[in-house]
């Protein structure tokens, strides 16, 4: 399996997991009832509708909640971007085009809005295997996706320079911490935000641990809150998906105060038609873990220091800023929105 360039691996970089993590941005352009499931076989798992099904074990005592699923993903990326350090390890299988993905990989972040993380994963395919590492200093964030592609750079200090004086107001004006959210779980949660209208939501624990878990399906229009950067407008003006493309989402978030809103899960569902054009099925086309969640993280200055890997064909780094740049006015734009617990 040759695995794709940006431009053309929309789903195969989102759902190839954490090159999702990598290529949130690609993966924009080119593509509940609650429980912490087993691995499940994601060849054959396909659930009759009407409804999004449990994946692995369900949730206990889940209730449905009212408050808007869109403003818990909000909230997710507001303490993304703002929460504390942490590290955790990166679980990823996926079904796509008749080949199974493995993604195995760690994420280390220092949180508290510095913008400093770290990602290195390993992507396997049959006997094909890519290493993958997105890194950021807090000023510049690198990425670089095997051997074949040259690096790709957004310089951050240029992104919070375009927010003028509202990067101090992110309480009341949630919608710039979509500017914030560059690369890694920010990123993840951004482009979730923006690709899906989320329109159900039940609490709940799973395995002693408490949790939202919310339902997602593809939007049709940009949602009213939104970013406006050529990043935010692609991911929701996205081309309607091919068969092999995720229609439906599952996003299990954190609940407890020690992990709020931390993205234990993500995943992806494709809703199949018969042939007069109905809906027929839900298949399990990836499954997105992030597990040994720890906030006892040792950062050390190397830890989020870019070099450029041995056997790199081209070493000339493509500049992406202007993906991740408001084409307007962060002020003129967007009613002031505080953010709900």
């Amino acid at each position: 399996m040759q695995i794709e360039k940006r431009n053309a691996s929309t789903w195969m970089l989102a759902t190839i997991g954490l090159i999702a993590h990598l290529n949130w941005a690609a993966c924009a352009r080119a593509q509940t009832s609650p429980d912490k499931p087993n691995p499940p076989t994601l060849t054959t798992n396909v659930i009759q509708p009407p409804s999004i099904p449990p994946i692995g074990s369900q949730p206990m005592d889940a209730t449905v909640v009212t408050i808007d699923p869109n403003q818990l993903v909000l909230n997710a990326i507001h303490q993304s971007v703002w929460g504390p350090a942490y590290a955790c390890k990166v679980h990823q299988r996926s079904h796509a085009y008749e080949q199974q993905v493995v993604v195995s990989g760690e994420y280390k972040t220092s949180g508290i809005g510095t913008g400093q993380f770290r990602y290195n994963a390993r992507v396997s395919s049959g006997e094909t295997t890519l290493d993958t590492i997105q890194v950021s200093d807090g000023r510049l964030m690198f990425t670089q996706v095997g051997l074949d592609d040259p690096p790709r750079r957004v310089n951050l200090d240029q992104v919070r320079q375009s927010l003028g004086n509202m990067i101090h107001h992110v309480s009341e004006r949630p919608d710039v911490n979509f500017y914030l959210a560059v690369g890694g779980h920010p990123e993840l949660l951004r482009s979730l935000y923006h690709r899906y209208f989320w329109y159900k939501a039940v609490a709940g624990p799973i395995r002693g641990v408490d949790v939202w878990q919310l339902v997602g399906r593809l939007r049709t229009e940009a949602p009213k809150l939104a970013g406006n950067a050529p990043l935010d407008q692609q991911t929701f003006s996205a081309p309607a998906p091919s068969s092999n493309l995720p229609t439906e989402v599952r996003l299990t978030l954190g609940r407890s105060a020690s992990a709020a809103y931390f993205p234990y899960m993500v995943e992806y569902f494709r809703r199949t038609k018969r042939l007069d054009g109905q809906p027929d099925a839900i298949e399990l086309l990836s499954v997105l873990e992030h597990t040994e969640r720890t906030t006892s993280v040792t950062i050390v200055d190397k830890d989020f220091v870019f070099k450029i890997q041995d056997g790199v064909k081209n070493k000339n780094i493509d500049d992406e800023t202007a993906l991740y740049l408001p084409t307007s006015p962060i002020k003129e734009r967007a009613p002031k929105v505080a953010l709900k617990p």
